[in-house]
C-alpha cells in the first residue's frame, strides 16, 4: 500500500472513530467519505475529501492534498447510488 494510501486509511479511520471529525490539517473542516469506482479497473475507493454546501449541493474539494499530479478525475466515475458519508 502507499503512503498516500496509508495516510487516506488514517483519516478513514480518525473519522469513523470521531463522529466525522478529524484533527490535524483537516481539523474544523467538513469532511466526506467519497466511494467512488475506476472506470477502467472498477476497482471501489473511499476517499476523504473536504466539501462546502451551495444551497442543497455538495461542492467536492479533492486536490490529493496539493499533489503536483492530481487524480485525474475523468479516470472515476461516481457509483450510480453514491454514497456519501456525513457526521
Amino acid at each position: 500500500m502507499s503512503e498516500f494510501n496509508d495516510w487516506n486509511r488514517k483519516i478513514i479511520d480518525e473519522f469513523h472513530a470521531n463522529e466525522g471529525k478529524v484533527g490535524g490539517m483537516f481539523e474544523g473542516k467538513t469532511l466526506l467519505l467519497l466511494h467512488t469506482i475506476e472506470a477502467k479497473t472498477r476497482k471501489e475507493r473511499i476517499n476523504p475529501v473536504a466539501y462546502v454546501r451551495d444551497g442543497k449541493r455538495f461542492v467536492v474539494i479533492a486536490s490529493k492534498a496539493g499533489a503536483h499530479r492530481p487524480i485525474r478525475t475523468g479516470t472515476i466515475t461516481l457509483l450510480r447510488t453514491q454514497i456519501l458519508r456525513l457526521r
